[in-house]
């Protein structure tokens, strides 16, 4: 009998965003260009892809799991790529996206059967969709099979592999506070997905399984509130200023205990290199606050 695979609902998820009001209101904040809250939370994560984008913009690009009008084409874009190509598994708000100019070419695809060529992009970035999938190492996979230089995913850490001194205290820490925290071994997000975190370790053992030596990583934490996608950040309303300050003092205290090495960063951002990767990239990535790490050699493959 042939497997059935359970995808999440983020088809009725989309329907909403055209048909519910409520969710229709928010899901049109992402097509604009105003710099509310939440798109500054979302610029600070994809400014970190922005030193390959400057090494070489020619570098043709395939967004995955971008269903949300296409908001990481539009972003791959706005900081200068030249080509890309965005998919998601439905063309629902993809239609609308490409209607208002707001993407160039997309397509719908499954991320675990991408239709796509060998090699046929430079660089593939997923983010905060690959915890989305059921399977998502036959994903990821396929993702490296259609690139030809690497994969970035930007995807929630894993604390209970990488752990630090304080992950078993805030959560805590928030149950006394009364506030809802991610203290269980395993969760689920509204849509029906598992929520499938990565770590170091994990990652790397994928690289090394394929006979593959390089990677690099980078880190970010966030805070998010509902309703920041209509807080602008000139804003004068009193209630708006304090949750902005709220927000970037919450993550910028989050980012000294990470450094300290006290809590686990909120979200990895890794590229897993298909072969051994141009070195002056490498150079301008290390200099842009990346780690670049060589993984061993199997010393039972010949060359």
């Amino acid at each position: 009998m042939k497997e059935k695979i359970i995808y999440d609902n983020h088809e009725d998820h989309w329907d909403d965003c055209l048909n519910d009001e409520e969710a229709n209101k928010k899901a049109l904040t992402w097509l604009q260009q105003e710099n509310t809250l939440d798109r500054w939370r979302h610029s600070r994560i994809y400014s970190l892809v922005e030193p390959i984008i400057n090494f070489k913009n020619t570098f043709k690009w395939l967004t995955i799991g971008d269903g949300r009008f296409g908001t990481d084409a539009n972003a791959l874009l706005s900081l200068g790529a030249d080509e890309v190509v965005c998919t998601d598994i439905s063309d629902k708000l993809l239609k609308i996206g490409h209607e208002a100019g707001f993407i160039k070419n997309y397509a719908i695809e499954n991320a675990e059967f991408l239709s796509f060529n060998e090699g046929e992009f430079d660089f593939v970035f997923c983010k905060e969709a690959y915890h989305h999938f059921p399977r998502p190492h036959i994903a990821l996979h396929e993702m490296l099979r259609v690139c030809d230089v690497g994969v970035i995913l930007v995807e929630p850490n894993d604390s209970r592999i990488d752990h630090r001194i304080l992950n078993r205290l805030l959560p805590l820490i928030k149950k006394f506070l009364g506030k809802k925290g991610n203290s269980n071994m395993h969760n689920f997000e509204p849509v029906g997905n598992y929520i499938f975190s990565i770590s170091k370790r994990e990652l790397e053992k994928i690289q090394l399984g394929m006979h593959r030596r390089f990677i690099a990583y980078n880190f970010i934490n966030d805070y998010y509130e509902s309703g920041f996608e209509f807080i602008f950040l000139n804003s004068q309303k009193n209630t708006d200023r304090i949750k902005i300050i709220k927000t970037k003092l919450l993550i910028s205290m989050r980012d000294i205990l990470t450094r300290l090495g006290l809590i686990t960063p909120g979200l990895l951002v890794s590229i897993l290199f298909k072969s051994e990767p141009n070195k002056a990239l490498l150079a301008d990535l290390t200099a842009s606050g990346w780690t670049v790490k060589e993984l061993p050699h199997n010393p039972y493959l010949k060359d």
